[in-house]
């Protein structure tokens, strides 16, 4: 009995070992078992990855398949789901089914010895995940990385900063088509670009787009580089003549001077421009008033008003109960003064009872519970009903919430 008990326990032992050596799960690596087409074609015994939404981590891929399978476009779609996560990260033992794979052999039975591999392609977009890969996939945690996909790097290129892909070194650009760092060729007077990737021209020389080249740039007399270095300005003091592609001397008249970019004159302060004699003719201020703000014309000094015929300042006339005005040109009345326009004064603000000088002061409101009335001229009592009040405007009345007016009183609604 007792070595029954021993032999059924090593069998029992045996059995967990064989089956622990295979994936318990659907997102594993499975084993194909050999079978024939129904054109006749026999397919030998081999394994493949654990279906999902992805093309790519397929063991048999090309990138002219695509990246994704139908089921990948689904609306209701879930990247958190292991339908939706590449078999390298959902099954632990990827590799080692790729590595079946590749060496032809159908399952662990018949497995010799796994060689090292490393994905040959990595898409430039793949869902993020997060957690540890247990029996049925992402659980919590982060994954191993062990099972994170390698970025293969070209010849003079180095990883990006987010270590998903990669980027060309300092002095070589990406070729699209060969998927390598092809050599940035720098022509004479040129260096590499911010970027690494490129060239300009040095200081003094601009680019020829047809020789791809740089030329020297021909400095005139009187002039210098330009900001940029690619061109040229002249000196303040010179204008350019665009016909001869040179700077000529600004021709300044008497009583002017150099304007702010120095390729042209103004006159000075109180002269003014004659654009028939191109020369600074002086300003003439009559009597009361002062050169204006450019210097260049004359305003009427304050109490006093501009006369367009006689081309003088004339003195503001202000009546009693007025002031001037702000600009100084005119005259306003006083607060609880209107002007009367036919006799030109300022006429008393005449204000009834319960009222008061509106907010410019040549005129009246009536008070808050006041209405005026504009027949007698007078401010009346408001009579509020009940369930009512004054109204924001504190000229008439509302009924209160719950009630509604019906004439002159409020009813519940």
């Amino acid at each position: 009995m007792r070595k029954f008990v021993l032999k059924f326990s090593a069998f029992l032992l045996l059995v967990l070992i064989v089956f622990s050596a295979f994936p318990a799960d659907s997102f594993a690596y499975v084993s194909v078992r050999g079978y024939t087409r129904s054109n006749g074609t026999y397919v030998a015994p081999h394994v493949r990855s654990s279906p999902n939404a992805f093309k790519f981590d397929n063991y048999s891929w090309t990138p002219s398949q695509g990246l994704y399978n139908t089921s990948y476009y689904a609306p209701t779609k879930n990247y958190s789901s292991d339908w939706y996560t590449p078999s390298y990260i959902t099954d632990p033992d990827y590799y080692l089914g790729k590595s079946l794979y590749e060496s032809g052999q159908s399952g662990i039975g018949s497995y010799t010895a796994p060689k090292s591999v490393a994905p040959s392609y990595v898409p430039s977009y793949v869902p993020s995940y997060s957690g540890t890969v247990g029996g049925s996939g992402i659980s919590s945690g982060s994954v191993p990385t062990q099972n994170t996909p390698t970025i293969i790097v070209p010849s003079n290129a180095q990883l990006n900063y987010s270590g998903t892909g990669w980027i060309c070194n300092s002095g070589y650009k990406k070729n699209y088509t060969t998927n390598s760092c092809d050599p940035v060729n720098v022509p004479a007077n040129a260096s590499l670009n911010y970027s690494g990737d490129g060239w300009i021209c040095n200081s003094g020389y601009k680019k020829n787009y047809n020789t791809n080249q740089c030329d020297f740039v021909s400095i005139p007399a009187n002039a210098s580089l330009n900001y940029s270095g690619d061109g040229w300005i002249c000196n303040s003091g010179y204008k350019k003549n665009y016909a001869a592609s040179s700077c000529d001397p600004v021709g300044i008249p008497t009583n002017a001077s150099l304007n702010y970019f120095g390729d042209g004159w103004v006159c000075n302060n109180g002269y003014k421009k004659n654009y028939n004699t191109d020369q600074c003719d002086p300003v003439i201020v009559p009597s009361n008033a002062s050169l204006n703000y450019f210097g260049d014309g004359w305003v009427c000094n304050s109490g006093f008003k501009k006369n367009y015929t006689t081309n003088q300042c004339d003195s503001v006339s202000i009546p009693t109960n007025a002031s001037l005005n702000y600009f100084g040109d005119g005259w306003v009345c006083n607060n609880g003064y209107k002007k009367n326009y036919t006799t030109n004064q300022c006429d008393l603000v005449i204000v009834p009872q319960n009222a008061s000088l509106n907010y410019f002061g040549d005129g009246w409101v009536c008070n808050s519970g006041y209405k005026k009335n504009y027949t007698t001229d007078q401010c009346d009592y408001i009579v509020i009903p009940s369930n009512a009040s004054l109204n924001y405007f504190g000229d008439g009345w509302s009924c209160n919430q719950g009630y509604k007016r019906v004439g002159d009183i409020c009813q519940p609604q």
